[in-house]
Parts: structure tokens; sequence; C-alpha cells
């Protein structure tokens, strides 16, 4: 019996461990670097720096691009079908000349033109690959100031499915041990 209860946690574990993947390199850009991303489109005033607005974002891209947008992409290695969470922080503090987009599998999920921002937390549930290989694309540019990201991350998010078989197998489980308590007792 104690071997299925520890199956059981194992298993809940792994299930666990595999429902939050983090499938996006270097989300935080606390190496200091465009490591794992790749620049495109406006390169003028693109870059990662140290933050210098809050206290709670080490590295940030920073993009203050003129006249047309700067973007940073990244291939991500997903399953054609599935669902994925994309969340990020974004900062603007320009009501003027300022865009930003965020684009997942080459549809734009999330934008603003001329929108102040301080630090907000962009959550985007549901979000469907098509193939194996999905793009994930941040665009902006700020004529009079800067717009800041951080912290991006992209999740699988488990199926239906998947839940309601964890829930099955730890209820077998519970029944199972709680069987084997009564059959203890009478004996």
């Amino acid at each position: 019996m104690k071997k299925l209860v520890i199956a059981a946690v194992l298993a809940a574990c792994t299930f666990s461990a595999q429902a939050a993947t983090e499938l996006v390199v270097n989300g935080n850009f606390e190496t200091g670097t465009f490591a794992g991303w790749t620049k495109s489109g406006n390169p003028s005033l693109s870059d990662v720096i140290m933050n210098t607005v809050t206290s709670n974002h080490t590295y940030l891209w920073r993009n203050g691009a003129t006249d047309t947008l700067a973007y940073i992409s990244q291939t991500l290695s997903t399953t054609a079908g599935a669902s994925y969470t994309l969340s990020f922080d974004v900062y603007n503090s320009s009501t003027s000349g300022a865009n930003f987009e965020a684009n997942f599998n080459g549809a734009t999920v999330y934008s603003f033109s001329n929108a102040v921002h301080n630090w907000t937390h962009i959550t985007l549930t549901g979000l469907t690959a098509t193939s194996s290989a999905t793009e994930l694309k941040f665009g902006a540019r700020n004529n009079p100031s800067f717009i800041r990201l951080d912290n991006v991350s992209v999740t699988a998010v488990p199926e239906p499915e998947t839940y309601a078989m964890l829930v099955a197998g730890l209820l077998l489980v519970g029944g199972l041990g709680r069987r084997s308590k009564q059959a203890a007792k009478f004996a």
C-alpha cells in the first residue's frame, strides 16, 4: 500500500512539474543580453539594460525605436493543437508616439497605442499552437520615451482530461488506503 501512495505522490509531482514547463529562454533578460532572442525591424534604441524604473526588475528590454517598430522574437517548441499561457510585464510612461504589440503564432494577441502602463502584468490564456514551432514576437516603438518589457513566460496548459485522470488516480489511491485501514481495523 505504501508503494502505491508513493507512486501516486510521485505522479502528482511529475504532473505539476510538467504543467508549468517554461518555454521561453531568457524571458527575464537576466543574462543582461538578448540571449535566446532574435532582433529585427528598427534596431535604434532597442537594448537590454539594468532597470532604472523599479526595484523588482533587474534587467529588461528597453525600446525607444522611432517611426517603425523594433522586434524581438523566439521560436518556441510547441505541440500542434495544445493551449498555452503567455504572461509578461510591460511599462510605458508616454501618451503619444508609443505602440506595443505581442504576437503568438503570427497573430497579435495584445497591443496598445499611446497608453500609460505603470508596470502592468499581462496574462493571456488559451493561445493555441498550430505546429511544433511557434513564434513569440514583441514589437515596440516610442518616439519620446521608452517602452520596457520583462518577465516573459509561456507555459503549456494541461488538457482537462489530464486533470481528470490525475484526480481519478488520487481518489482511487485514497479509496484503497481507506479500504486497507478498515480491513486492518477489523482484523
